[in-house]
């Protein structure tokens, strides 16, 4: 497979490393229009700059490409994904899939059109953790689970300057995709409301608000809370967070050092504490890859496509709405 990669800040370069460990990928043209990061890649990671151009429009006249991988920005996603679209490109691209739901819901329905892959790389699914706790929940462990609550303290995006920093519910909307999403994987079923209440606290470094408790509602029953905190300068959780999953047969808890079954009421064995195994995973890039590639082949659409990254990215434009009108919102109505 020929790539183009788009982006050459510090993710970009993150996933130029990865892809080079690969033997089934070539990227053959780079795309970044700032010299400072141009400089940098040729002279510190050993990009040919002559294979760099300004634009995705250059790189596509000047080669032959398979798909388009895309570290760009969020705001100029979809500028990407549109000409890559066009020219018959499949698309691998960095969450989230828009700042803008309606943006969002134009490159799906584009990418549809043009009958190409375009899948978003929800990193945090394709660990150990979360795989392993969706097997043991679609196996039953611990029955249906009727309630999920996830807790996340952080001293999150503390660098100044940074659009994490000083743009409006950059914690829902950039890191909190991640959360969302895994809830859908994890639970392995969708919310209907969404109820959310933000802030900040006077010592915090964020403009916007970094600080929330959200609510969700679904159609089984089952509740999920979370709750988090982004500029907590105590205990901290794992990116992860920490997790409590609840049904009528025990429950399942995220901790910091693995993830833990507890089964304690109406039972001749109890169980306190249990350390569940992980299942042995790859590492996540080389994991979303692997599914990228495999869905192009089989001809099928990609976990994690584009199409169902819109229920993950409704959640996060539904608890701002919520936030922002103080009342439930129906994710049907984002």
């Amino acid at each position: 497979m020929k790539a183009i990669l788009t982006g050459l800040g510090g993710q970009g370069l993150s996933w130029l490393g990865d892809i080079r460990r690969r033997d089934d990928v070539e990227i053959v043209a780079f795309v970044e229009p700032f010299e400072a990061s141009i400089s940098r890649a040729v002279e510190k990671h050993g990009v040919p700059r002559e294979a760099i151009f300004p634009s995705l429009d250059e790189a596509i006249k000047n080669v032959q490409a398979d798909f388009v991988l895309d570290v760009t920005p969020p705001a100029v996603h979809h500028e990407v994904a549109f000409k890559a679209f066009d020219a018959g490109l499949h698309v691998l691209g960095e969450k989230p899939l828009s700042d803008n739901f309606q943006i969002a819901k134009d490159v799906v329905l584009a990418g549809q059109k043009a009958g190409v892959k375009h899948m978003i790389t929800q990193n945090y699914r394709f660990g150990d953790q979360p795989r392993t706790t969706r097997k043991v929940l679609d196996e039953g462990l611990i029955g249906q689970p009727g309630q999920a609550d996830i807790r996340f303290y952080m001293p999150w995006a503390d660098n100044p300057g940074s659009h994490y920093v000083t743009q409006p519910f950059m914690l829902i909307n950039d890191m909190m995709i991640h959360h969302f999403d895994l809830l859908r994987y994890v639970l392995n079923q969708d919310p209907e409301t969404v109820q959310a209440i933000t802030w900040n606290q006077p010592w915090g470094w964020h403009a916007g608000d970094a600080a929330h408790a959200i609510v969700f509602k679904y159609p089984s029953g089952l509740v999920a809370t979370h709750v988090a905190l982004a500029c907590d300068n105590g205990h901290q959780t794992t990116y992860n967070g920490d997790w409590h999953i609840a049904g009528p047969l025990g429950s399942l808890d995220w901790q910091k050092d693995g993830t833990f079954y507890w089964h304690q009421h109406r039972t001749d064995n109890p169980v306190v504490n249990q350390r569940v195994e992980h299942l042995p995973v790859p590492p996540q890039r080389t994991a979303m890859v692997d599914e990228f590639f495999a869905a192009i082949r089989e001809n099928r659409e990609p976990e994690c496509s584009a199409q169902d990254n819109l229920k993950s990215l409704a959640m996060v434009f539904g608890a701002i709405q919520s936030s922002k009108e103080g009342r439930v919102v129906q994710l049907s109505e984002v």
